[in-house]
């Protein structure tokens, strides 16, 4: 009688596992879809990205130690940046920070971490408000994070913003900067030093 009762007990024990078990909502994961979260799409390692203007000359050149693409998706991550931007009037605007950013489309690159924007003209023929070519020292501009637009050639932050050019030196909170145009807009708390 005794083994009677075990045994139906346990063929009810079985018959309500193998309905949770069974059931939608306990369906276990797949352990393809696990590996899938835990790794990278794709890595890439000492790269090097040149995007060409319309003439076939290169525009954008983006130099990186790492890319990381983000769990399989259209963003990346780069560590140790570099990128150069060269203007139709000769300006070469350089852009580095130790780490970026690129959200899917990638148009916006956001750079973090000891970031400098400098300017290297080619030619004196180009003036602005960025472009310093005429006191022999190139425009260096110092952020804790920039982003910069590609279509637009525009650079951007909402940071604390140190400017260098020759012997002059601006500070405050907050640019935009055009590189097209070679403007320069300052937000707010701006300071200067200007030595003769």
């Amino acid at each position: 009688m005794l083994f009677r009762v075990f045994t139906l007990l346990a063929v009810i024990a079985l018959a309500v596992s193998t309905w949770i078990i069974s059931s939608p909502g306990h369906a276990p994961t797949p352990l393809k879809n696990i590996r899938e979260i835990a790794t990278p799409g794709y890595y890439l390692k000492n790269t090097i990205l040149t995007d060409y203007n319309l003439n076939g000359s290169p525009s954008v050149r983006i130099v990186a130690d790492q890319i990381d693409q983000i769990a399989h998706s259209n963003e990346v991550t780069m560590r140790h940046v570099r990128v150069d931007y060269q203007t139709e009037s000769g300006t070469t605007w350089i852009m580095t920070g130790e780490t970026a950013h690129i959200e899917p489309g990638g148009n916006v690159v956001d750079v973090s971490g000891d970031v400098r924007l400098t300017n290297q003209s080619s030619t004196s023929a180009a003036r602005g408000a960025l472009d310093r070519a005429d006191l022999g020292d190139p425009t260096v501009m110092r952020t804790d994070h920039l982003s910069y637009n590609i279509t637009e050639a525009l650079a951007s932050t909402p940071s604390d913003v140190r400017i260098e050019f020759g012997k002059q030196t601006l500070t405050a909170r907050g640019f935009s900067a055009n590189l097209k145009a070679h403007t320069l807009r300052m937000e707010s708390q701006v300071h200067g030093l200007f030595r003769p």
